[in-house]
């Protein structure tokens, strides 16, 4: 009798920890048949299950260095075997105050310990582990002359010991690596673009698509900075909805009126979509093919492979990134390009390269969602300490100019005509847009893990550039020669302001979607302002581009007398005749074309 039940209260405490153990992978292994069978071919739900279940609790494929998520899991289930030790000593007769008892109560009672210490250290260690990642590739360059080390890279200064002499001057001595070089800051020199991103936008979206249910890929506009003669070139990719395929890639000069495009068509067609659905999803298709590679939109990008657009082939490439095991936890690190094609039957050509050299892409084949992640992670530096207390670290402006775009620029080096992201910073968890660094990385390069991202550090004793500032001094300035006041921001007319040279700055004045004017300042004001107007005399918001004066012989006349001077034109636009605003406009493009330097 004794003997039986003791059978049975082992057999009921066993089955009540299989049920508490259990039951969670039970229903994670659930959710992977309903995903896996159910949902069967739908890639994405594969992929996105197995990359969270990795992410969440075993970036290392097995409990080796689990996250701290799967350590507080573990711990809770050893918490529950404490009542079946309870039950178990109970049910056979022991005191509580028995040697086994005693024993197995203390086991349970230090796994329960061991497990929520290892998931606390991981949780505090979690976000500094991401800094540490990135830090290995982060190089801080500050200027060799100056009255002094730039007061917003003091805190990893101030704790630093000499480094190499080669790639690191210094290096702190904080738990995150850091390395500062100290150098003079480059003489920025890189080929300015003839539109905003805004503009870009717009021409692209208004004339993307011949067909119903195609439409451009969110945030894959992409800037191609082209040749060595600056002659960059806008993209875009049409991209399908539903059972409709994608249609192709739009370009843009940047100049004209007119959108061209090459399509998927022929022995070149393509039967996916990123918004299709079902046989027609492309992101399945990669999901499926490509369960360790994950992108994001801005990552996405096309051009048309040919010297002539309207007959060229067109290519569609993907800067990928892989979820990589690093600590307790994971990071996303550049893993290649994907390069998609179109075949004689419709099914995608897609070509995997885990490497990518300048040159062999006529764009950038690093991920930009990965740059921006290294540029975060910039704040850790300086250890917790500098990051938390002294707020140390950089981010993106938030000026209004550039509130659409505000970094990350695609620019070629006109030094070594290589392709670089360019981001101006300033000063993180402050109101000051003062730009007080440049990040910069090499993005026609992939491969061998993180490329080097190099924030170049401005003196203190630096001409001042704020981009506030610098579009108000724009903003003034048109209206100084054009009698025109413009905004700027969302809406406005003056849309971005980038970095192209040696302390130089190009805001692009948009009206009506289209970039008609740019302005070319310098940070110091020492340089006279450039306004160039693209598109002939520049018009009001709301007005459309006057034609240019087409050239036709005409034969000897007399001179024509000096027209009289419009009158009324300070005066309320809307009390004035139709007559006097066409004298009023005439006599303002007059004065704009004699004020432009020739060939403007």
């Amino acid at each position: 009798m004794a003997r039986t039940r003791v059978r049975g209260v082992l057999r009921d405490a066993l089955l009540g920890l299989a049920a508490w153990w259990l039951w969670l992978p039970v229903l994670a292994f659930l959710v992977w048949v309903v995903k896996h069978l159910v949902f069967g071919g739908f890639g994405q739900q594969d992929q996105s299950y197995r990359l969270l279940i990795e992410r969440q609790f075993f970036p290392h494929g097995g409990p080796l260095d689990a996250a701290p998520l799967f350590w507080f899991l573990l711990a809770v289930g050893f918490a529950g075997s404490l009542v079946a030790v309870r039950y178990v000593v109970e049910g056979f007769g022991a005191g509580r105050r028995s040697r086994r008892a005693r024993l197995a109560t203390a086991v349970v009672v230090l796994a329960v310990l061991g497990s929520l210490v290892r998931a606390g250290t991981g949780l505090w260690d979690d976000d500094k582990d991401a800094g540490r990642f990135y830090a290995r590739s982060t190089v801080l360059d500050i200027p060799a002359g100056g009255a002094a080390t730039p007061r917003s890279v003091l805190p990893v200064t101030e704790h630093s010991r000499p480094g190499d002499g080669d790639r690191c001057d210094l290096v702190g001595t904080a738990d995150v690596p850091a390395c500062v070089k100290t150098a003079p800051m480059p003489d920025f020199a890189f080929e300015a673009r003839t539109a905003s991103y805004a503009a870009a936008t717009k021409a692209l979206t208004d004339s993307a698509g011949l067909s119903s249910g195609v439409h451009l890929l969110g945030h894959s506009l992409h800037y191609l900075p082209g040749s060595a003669d600056g002659a960059g070139a806008w993209t875009a990719v049409l991209d399908g909805s539903g059972e409709q395929p994608m249609e192709g890639v739009a370009v843009w000069d940047g100049s004209s009126n007119s959108v061209a495009g090459c399509g998927f068509r022929g022995d070149h067609a393509f039967d996916r979509a990123f918004g299709g659905t079902g046989a027609v999803s492309l992101r399945n298709l990669l999901a499926e093919r490509f369960p360790d590679l994950v992108y994001s939109e801005q990552d996405v990008w096309g051009y048309c492979d040919g010297p002539d657009v309207r007959t060229a082939r067109p290519v569609v490439v993907i800067s990928v990134a892989r979820q990589t095991a690093w600590k307790q936890r994971t990071v996303l690190a550049p893993a290649g390009v994907l390069v998609l094609k179109g075949s004689a039957d419709g099914r995608p050509d897609i070509t995997y390269r885990p490497t990518a050299a300048p040159g062999e892409l006529p764009g950038a084949v690093y991920p930009a969602s990965v740059v921006r992640s290294q540029i975060h992670e910039v704040q850790w530096l300086g250890g917790r300490g500098a990051k938390d207390d002294r707020n140390f670290g950089y981010e993106h402006t938030s000026a209004a100019a550039n509130a659409t775009n505000p970094g990350e620029f695609l620019l070629r080096s006109k030094a070594d005509g290589h392709l670089y992201y360019v981001t101006p910073l300033v000063p993180r968890e402050s109101s000051s847009q003062l730009v007080v660094a440049f990040a910069v990385l090499q993005a026609d390069r992939v491969g061998d893990g993180l490329n080097d991202l190099h924030v170049y550090v401005r003196a203190d004793d630096a001409p001042p550039v704020n981009l506030d500032v610098l579009t108000s001094r724009m903003v003034s300035y048109m209206a100084q020669q054009t009698s025109i006041t413009i905004s700027a921001g969302p809406g406005g007319a003056l849309q971005e302001i980038i970095p192209f040279g040696h302390d130089m700055w190009r805001g692009f004045v948009d009206f009506n979607g289209q970039t008609q004017d740019y302005i070319d300042l310098s940070g110091d004001a020492t340089v006279t302002p450039n306004l160039v107007s693209l598109r002939g005399p520049i018009t009001p918001p709301g007005g459309q581009p006057q034609p240019a004066p087409t050239a036709t012989p005409a034969p000897a006349t007399p001179a024509p007398q000096p027209t009289a001077p419009a009158t009324g034109c300070g005066d309320d636009p809307a009390r004035l005749s139709d007559r006097q605003l066409a004298d009023c406009i005439a006599e303002l493009s007059r004065t704009l074309q004699g004020r432009l330097p020739a060939g403007g």
